[in-house]
Formats: structure tokens, C-alpha cells, sequence
């Protein structure tokens, strides 16, 4: 590849990421900003209350999609620093699920060591792309081997080809369905995989054997 070609391919992608980025953070950011329009003129109490409770619920929509970016980046300073506790990662599973996931099946079972919030979120992550991005049956793993406690979330759908399954835990990348399917930057798996390297496990995926996806979450055992 040649030095022009390259410089195409980082000039697509920079088209890209900031297209996807200021899309999803156009619209907690102009609500926001007419909130507090209305909030500069508004003398009805009432009226004031609704406008600081939209606020504040729009704020927080706007800090997680801001944490998000930042942990998809592997930026660690905004990981989640409660101190480790043993978690089952299983009722965690079953607790954060939404959506299709929230009927799939579990087997097994999984102990691992990690902080609580950190676990939740790369769960609630890996659950979330499944439910959005895959076709049901869902199924949830739980396994312990060899000091390693892992929790595999598989998903039907088309085949994915090892580019795909590649790119699929990089910050900003959606395949095909993705795309066509519901909007998002493309963050869960990649924020998911920088919260399981911070707590010493990984993240890794690959291909259903009759299509779609198994991403798999380790974590030291407990």
C-alpha cells in the first residue's frame, strides 16, 4: 500500500469516527441546550422542576456516552476503581440483561475477582451488542478452568468472516447488520475488552459454528 493510499484509508477513517461520535453526541447535547433556554426564562416551579430533572437525566446520558468514548479508547483513568470482590458472574448476567438476552439460556457457572462496577458494565456491554446486533436464541456460558472464570455470550446470525470478527472489538466498527439494524458508535465490545484488561482478564470473539457471534469475557478466577 502506498503512502497516498494510507493516507486515504486515515482520512476515511477520520470522516468516520467523527461523523459517528458527533451524531450520537449532537442530540444529549441540543437537548441540553434547550433546556437550559427554557430553564433562563421559566418562572413556573413546576414548570422548573421538569426542566432540572430533564437536565440532570440528560447529563448523565451525556457523561456515560462521554465514558464510553474514553474507555473504548482504553483510556484507563475513567475505569471504575471500587476495590475487587468475588463476583458470579452469571447473576450478573442475568441481572443486566435486556432485550432478547434477557431470555436466553445459562449454563455453567463462573466466580472470577474484579470490581463490581467494572464487571457490570463489560457485561451489560457484551449482553447489549447481542440483543441489538445478533439473532435468538442467545445463549450464556459460565466456565472456570485453569485459574480463569469466563462467561461466552453466543448469538445467532450470518457468518462472520475473521476481518469482521477482527474489527468487531475496535472502538467505532459496525458491520453490515449493525448499520441496518439500530444506531450506536460501536463501542460495547472494544469498552468491554479495556474494562477486562484492567481487571487482568480479555475479551475475545469468534465465529458461531452455524453463524453469527461468541464473545467470550475472562477474568481471573476467584
Amino acid at each position: 500500500m502506498g503512502d497516498e493510499d494510507r493516507s486515504r484509508d486515515v482520512d476515511l477513517l477520520r470522516r468516520r469516527v467523527l461523523n459517528v461520535v458527533g451524531h450520537e453526541l449532537r442530540t444529549p447535547v441540543s437537548t441540553l441546550a434547550g433546556l437550559a433556554t427554557e430553564l433562563e426564562t421559566c418562572v413556573d416551579e413546576r414548570v422548573r422542576d421538569e426542566l432540572v430533572a430533564a437536565v440532570a437525566r440528560n447529563a448523565r446520558r451525556l457523561d456515560r456516552l462521554v465514558r464510553d468514548l474514553l474507555l473504548a479508547a482504553s483510556i484507563e483513568t475513567v475505569v471504575p476503581t471500587d476495590p475487587p470482590e468475588t463476583i458470579d458472574l452469571m447473576a450478573v448476567a442475568r441481572t443486566v440483561a435486556t432485550g432478547p438476552a434477557a431470555e436466553a439460556e445459562h449454563h455453567g457457572q463462573a466466580i472470577a475477582r474484579g470490581r463490581p462496577a467494572a464487571v457490570r458494565r463489560a457485561i451489560s456491554a457484551i449482553l447489549e451488542n447481542a440483543s441489538l446486533y445478533g439473532v435468538p436464541p442467545i445463549v450464556i456460558t459460565g466456565e472456570q478452568l485453569n485459574g480463569v472464570a469466563a462467561v461466552e455470550v453466543a448469538s445467532g446470525g450470518p457468518p462472520m468472516g475473521a476481518d469482521e470478527l477482527t474489527l468487531a472489538v475496535e472502538a467505532f466498527f459496525r458491520g453490515e447488520r449493525a448499520v441496518t439494524t439500530a444506531p450506536g458508535m460501536g463501542l460495547g465490545l472494544a469498552l468491554a475488552r479495556t474494562l477486562a484488561r484492567a481487571d487482568g482478564g480479555d475479551l475475545l470473539v469468534r465465529a458461531g459454528v452455524e453463524g453469527g457471534m461468541v464473545a467470550r469475557l475472562e477474568l481471573p478466577a476467584a
